[in-house]
Order: structure tokens, then C-alpha cells, then sequence
């Protein structure tokens, strides 16, 4: 074919792998001097990496003519980015002529402040649509114009959403990996999927794709951009089942090798140079958002009789008798008692907690529970987590209750119409195995265990729960909320709440705190289980009867992990992850601002109590505040930190009153994992992981040892 000086053509002769021409353009696009091309083979002008070689070496002996996906070339001056299209020459059997075209970065510069090493990239376009009447890019840009609006309302608050390019949408996520990025994604695309089903158009027929690649410092904001929209490319063509699909190496390879084989008898077909430009002006409304609204109609606790908790609360109440009431933390297990309290017909005014949490050392505890023992008459006597107390003093207890008289009083003392309640966070037999509960304490209150089930057994009142909170934790703001996203209450439904009702509470205090709209999504909750990028509803596999009470029977005996071991787990957890995404966050500074702020939610903002608790002035906690709050954003923000900040508040709330500071001892821990995992990376860079100075960290490491 004749030479065309204005395009960057480059015309190979296949036999030796040589380049017979290189148009004005091609020299200028590849920053290299006029001339200095020809005769060299075309692998030393576009060089690249060696899977990138390979496709281009299938791309140029197809004999057809094709286009090729943007790839980059490590031209002079610097990475280029360039698509092409490949063009047999018809006059010289075994030449083709490679026509380039530089990609623009438009669509990153779209994107502020820009992506980071830990970021991750999705491009997100569509694989099929119903036209009605227009041109496919026509429909596809414009439905994409309207998936772009509701982008903008679905994604975290720290995400960037681009303008659309071409036939395509970036979505820029912060400060997460793939695996986070892949939940995220599927929220997203199954909320988009139930806005197009509630639209009712033909636009109810496009399927779309999202592809992801994480940002590093191994490669440039351009390339890790082309990796993600190869992945979604890739996903595409394929027919793939997975919507939501994370970058391959070899996806360019696969992208060539299927236009490949996409040549026909007739020779293929002819594509006539780049993608489309990008189309600024908006078209159609954005797709409705299904929500479901606030159900204003709950008064009080929500009632659901705790898988039969409630009723045998209210017999064992007529009965004389100590009663443990068994749950994990947030359950409910305090309502229970009260019910209790109030079946035994004593005035609502007459039961006394007492938080054994708060008791430190022998003597504080004997003191108080023998305070509450000399005016109990008439009372009920609840105990929180009593095997937190020293063990003398449940000695002391067990045998006060068993005998029912007053140890301290001289003569003795009768304990007569008075109940005792005690509120065990695990198992009576699992305490004594971990050397928290005596014997003698725990055959006290053996005789008939009340058994609160968490909240992922009791179904029917997740989202009634879900309700009341919003509604009050709105009203607190004073924000009016329209309620939730349908996906949203299905990721509740589906979700395990670990942390029950206080975790919930947690939850969607923080979702308001990211959010400025009206309603929540799976990605203000973080929740994502059971979520269908189609946007169907997810219906869980049965299971037999017999198979479910086998498995309930076995977690029982199970040794289940304490709030401080699974924290332990996480923070090791978090410290790889900042390792493998090349990321330097403060961990520790993370860390210690939230062992605060979830302090000060125990004591309900108590500021010498919660000093108290962590070993500091009163003064220090006030100081340290605005700072904090001041970082909420980034920590909040942050996917990593999600499980360390739940189990850390979940700690917190159980946690007793200790001779050693909290502070010191979670430190501790972060710091044994940076040596065990990060003896890679310099000093320096250990300290800023753990939000001290160089010198601070050589001194704890001293004083560790």
C-alpha cells in the first residue's frame, strides 16, 4: 500500500521480521530519529514485554486484517501507549503494514488526586444491549451516560468515578486489593442490574463487566489502567460467567489470539483506526435506585423471642434459683435478664449490674460484690461476665451463693429473697477449658442455662433490627434517611454479624459517617455476601436437618478463638497486606486511635473513666481527640482496616480492667508481626507502618526485648 506520511505506519516484510518503512508519524509517535528504523527487525523498534511480543508476532502473521488492543512500548522518552491495526499488503506477498494510534491518558487525568500504589482500577463496559432503533454505540453510550450518574451515588466517598470514555466507565477504588475490590464490584454491578430491571426499558437487556488491576510501583498508572481493561475485555469476548474479573498476564495474548481466530473465509473485517473518542454530553435520566424504607413501626427492643430465650426467661423467673444467661457479646443477653427480673414480680427499680469488667484485682472485686450482698433484700443480682474476676473472688462468690449466707456479716447472715443472674459471653464448660470460670462459680449457675442465639440464627429480626438502628442513628444526626438498598438488606440477611447487634449498630454508624445520601448500599455497609452482579435475588443451598444440628453441635465443642486472639490474627493479616500492596500506612497510629475512640464508646464518652481504662491522664485523651477524629476519614476508609477495627471495638467492649496498658499491649503485638513479616523493609519504613520515628521504634524494640 502506498505510504501515508501523516499516519504512523510501519510496513514489515514477515520473512525476515525486518521493517522496510516507517512513516514521518511513526518516527515522531516512537521518539526516535527519521531513518534510524529501517532494517532493524520490528521487536527492536516496539519493544515490549515478552507476552506483548508474542501476541504482536500471532497479530502480524494472521494474514487478515485485525486491530489490536492498546499496548504499551518502551519508546525514547518514555512509555507510549499505542493501539493497532494490522493491514496486509496486497501488492508484496509476505509484508503488512502496522498502523499505529497513540491512546490518550484523558480518562486518567479525569480521575483526581490519582491513583496509587495500592489502588485498584476498574473499567467497567457492557457486553450485550436491546436496541431500540439507534445505533449500538448510540444506545451504549447513552445507557452508559446514565450507569455513570448512579456511579457516582454508589461508590465510597474516597473512589473517583471518570467521564465516559469510548464505551467504557473507570472507576478508581482507594487504598484496596483485589479481593476487596471484587466484593465492591459485585455490589455495584448488582445494583446497577436491579436500577436497569426497575427502569423496564430495553435497556434491561445489557449485561455489564467490570475488569480490575491493582496500582503498584512496578508499572506506570497508564499500563495497570490497560490491564484492567484487558481483564474486562477479556471477560467479554469469552463469554465468561464472571462478571467481575481481576487482570491475567496473558490477557493481551488471549485478546489477539481470539481476534485471530475471528477471521473469516472472507478475510476478517477492517477496522478503520481508534476507539471512539469521548462523547461529553449527557444523555437520559439517571437508572432508579430500588430502596427499601425505614420500617418506622418498631417500638422498644425487638421483640423476637430469642429462639425461645424470652419464654424460658419468663418461667425461671417464679423460680428461686441462679440462672446463667448464655449468648456472645451484643445478643441481647441483658434484655433477657430483665425479663427475668421482671416474671419474678420485684419492682422494676430493684435490679442491680454489676460489670465484673470493671472489677481490678481481688480486693476491688470482694469489696464490691460483698457491698451489693449486704443490700440485696428484694433485689435481683445481675452479674456481667463474672469469670472475669479474680479467682478468689469467685470462690468467695460461689460460695456465698450456694450456702446463701452473707461471708463478711458477723454472726453470718442469711441472703433470703434475693436472685442471682449471671451473664456468660461463651459456654459454661468452654470458660473452665480456658481457665477464666471456676468450677465452684460455674456449678453455681449450671442448673438451668438460658442460651441466647447470636443474630445470624434469628433471621426474621436482622432487618428489623437494621431498621430501628438506622432510624435512631439518623435521628441522632439529624439526617432523614430513606432506608436501604434492596442488595443491601440481602448482604444483611446473608451476613454472619460476628459482633451481633452491638456489631450491626457499628455498622451503620460508620455507613453514615462515609455517605451523604439518602440510603445505604453493600458498599456503605461493607457487607457483600450473597451478592449477584445480576442483580437476582441469592436463595442459600438447603441443607438437612440432621446435617444442621450435627454442625451446631460440633461448634459448640469447638474452642472458639477470644476477641484478643482474633484481633492478634487480623492486625498480622493487615500488616501483610500493607506489605503485598506496597502501601505505607500507620497502622499503629490506626491502632491507637481506635483503641480510643471505641474506650470512650464503652464509657459513653466518659473521659476519666476511659483514661482509666488505658493507663493515661484524663487530660491526654482530651488532647488526643481532635487529632483522631481528624484521621477518621482515612482509617474508616480504609478496606484493610475494617476487620482490626471491628474486632478491636468487639475487645474493647468485653475486655477487663488490667494492670497493663491496653495501648502498650496492642503495640506489642503490631510490632512482633513487622519484625516476623517485614525484616525486608528498612527501619524507616517499619516506623512509619507503626506511627512512630526511627528512634521510637529502635527503643520499643529494646524495650521488648
Amino acid at each position: 500500500m502506498p505510504e501515508v506520511a501523516d499516519q504512523p505506519i510501519l510496513q514489515i516484510d514477515l520473512h525476515s521480521d525486518q521493517v522496510v518503512s516507517v512513516s514521518r508519524a511513526a518516527y515522531e509517535l516512537l521518539g526516535q530519529v527519521e531513518n534510524a528504523a529501517a532494517g532493524l527487525k520490528w521487536d527492536r523498534i516496539l519493544s515490549t514485554d515478552e507476552l506483548t511480543r508474542s501476541a504482536l508476532e500471532r497479530a502480524l502473521s494472521a494474514k487478515a486484517p485485525l486491530t489490536i488492543p492498546p499496548f504499551t512500548i518502551d519508546a525514547e522518552g518514555g512509555e507510549r501507549v499505542c493501539g493497532a491495526v494490522v493491514i496486509p499488503a496486497t501488492d508484496q506477498l509476505g509484508q503488512v503494514s502496522l498502523l499505529l494510534w497513540p491512546v490518550s491518558s484523558a480518562v486518567l487525568d479525569s480521575l483526581e488526586p490519582a491513583p496509587e500504589p495500592g489502588d485498584t482500577i476498574a473499567v467497567l463496559g457492557v457486553d450485550r444491549i436491546r436496541t431500540s432503533g439507534k445505533s449500538v454505540e448510540s444506545e451504549t453510550i447513552d445507557l452508559l451516560h446514565s450507569l455513570q450518574k448512579n456511579l457516582t451515588q454508589v461508590v465510597r466517598a474516597n473512589d473517583a468515578v471518570s467521564v465516559v470514555m469510548g464505551t467504557s466507565i473507570v472507576v478508581l477504588l482507594r487504598d484496596i486489593d483485589i479481593d476487596g475490590a471484587s466484593d465492591i464490584c459485585r455490589a455495584i454491578l448488582s445494583h446497577l442490574h436491579l436500577g436497569l430491571r426497575q427502569e423496564e426499558t430495553d435497556k434491561f437487556g445489557a449485561r455489564l463487566r467490570i475488569g480490575l488491576a491493582q496500582s503498584s510501583t512496578a508499572r506506570s498508572t497508564q499500563a495497570t489502567f490497560l490491564a484492567a481493561d484487558r481483564a474486562m475485555l477479556q471477560s467479554r469476548v469469552s463469554w465468561e460467567s464472571q462478571q467481575v474479573r481481576a487482570e491475567d498476564a496473558r490477557d493481551f495474548l488471549y485478546l489477539v489470539t481470539d481476534a485471530v481466530l475471528r477471521t473469516t473465509m472472507y478475510g476478517g473485517m477492517r477496522a478503520d483506526g481508534p476507539a471512539p473518542h469521548e462523547r461529553s454530553s449527557s444523555s437520559g435520566p439517571a437508572i432508579p435506585v430500588t430502596v427499601h424504607p425505614i420500617d418506622t413501626d418498631v417500638s422498644g427492643y425487638v421483640v423476637d423471642n430469642m429462639e425461645g430465650a424470652v419464654d424460658q426467661a419468663m418461667f425461671l423467673g417464679r423460680l428461686d434459683m441462679p440462672v446463667a444467661i448464655i449468648g456472645p457479646a451484643g445478643t441481647g443477653k441483658m434484655y433477657v435478664a430483665r425479663v427475668l427480673h421482671e416474671a419474678s414480680g420485684s419492682a422494676a427499680d430493684s435490679m442491680v449490674s454489676i460489670d465484673c469488667r470493671e472489677l481490678k484485682g481481688r480486693k476491688q472485686a470482694e469489696a464490691r460484690v460483698g457491698r451489693e450482698l449486704s443490700r440485696c433484700e428484694g433485689k435481683t443480682l445481675v452479674f456481667k461476665s463474672p469469670h472475669l474476676m479474680h479467682a478468689d473472688a469467685q470462690h468467695k462468690l460461689a460460695k456465698q451463693i450456694s450456702s446463701r449466707t452473707l461471708a463478711d456479716a458477723k454472726p453470718p447472715r442469711a441472703l433470703a429473697n434475693v436472685r442471682f443472674v449471671a451473664l456468660f459471653p461463651h459456654g459454661l464448660r468452654l470458660l473452665i477449658l480456658r481457665g477464666e470460670l471456676t468450677q465452684p462459680l460455674a456449678s453455681v449457675f449450671a442448673g438451668f442455662p438460658i442460651n441466647v442465639p447470636p443474630i445470624k440464627d434469628r433471621k426474621q429480626a436482622v432487618l428489623r433490627w437494621a431498621h430501628k438502628i438506622l432510624s435512631q442513628e439518623s435521628a441522632a444526626l439529624d439526617r432523614p434517611m430513606r432506608g436501604f438498598t434492596a442488595d443491601a438488606e440481602q448482604a444483611m440477611l446473608l451476613y454472619q454479624w460476628p459482633g451481633n447487634i452491638s456489631e450491626m449498630r457499628e455498622c451503620i454508624r460508620t455507613a453514615l459517617s462515609k455517605t451523604a445520601k439518602s440510603w445505604l448500599t453493600p458498599v456503605d455497609l461493607g457487607l457483600f455476601d450473597g451478592i449477584d452482579p445480576e442483580g437476582s435475588h441469592y436463595v442459600p443451598e438447603s441443607q438437612p436437618f440432621l446435617s444442621g444440628s450435627q454442625a451446631a453441635g460440633e461448634a459448640a465443642d469447638s474452642v472458639i478463638p477470644s476477641a484478643l486472639e482474633s484481633l492478634d490474627v487480623a492486625l498480622g493479616q493487615a500488616v501483610r497486606a500493607v506489605l503485598e500492596l506496597d502501601m505505607l500506612k500507620p497502622l499503629g497510629t490506626w491502632l491507637d486511635d481506635d483503641l480510643v475512640l471505641a474506650t470512650l464508646d464503652r464509657y459513653r464518652g466518659d473521659v476519666p473513666r476511659a483514661g482509666e481504662f488505658l493507663h493515661t491522664k484524663s487530660r491526654n485523651v482530651s488532647r488526643w481527640l481532635p487529632k483522631l477524629q481528624a484521621r477518621e476519614e482515612e482509617r474508616t476508609n480504609s478496606a484493610l482496616w475494617e476487620t482490626p477495627r471491628r474486632l478491636l471495638r468487639e475487645w474493647v467492649r468485653e475486655a477487663p480492667q488490667s494492670e497493663d496498658s491496653p495501648m502498650e499491649l496492642l503495640q506489642d503485638k503490631l510490632l512482633t508481626h513487622l519484625e516476623n513479616q517485614a525484616t525486608g523493609l528498612s527501619a524507616a519504613k517499619r516506623a512509619q507502618i507503626l506511627g512512630v520515628s526511627t528512634p521510637t521504634y529502635f527503643k520499643r524494640l529494646k524495650e521488648r526485648a
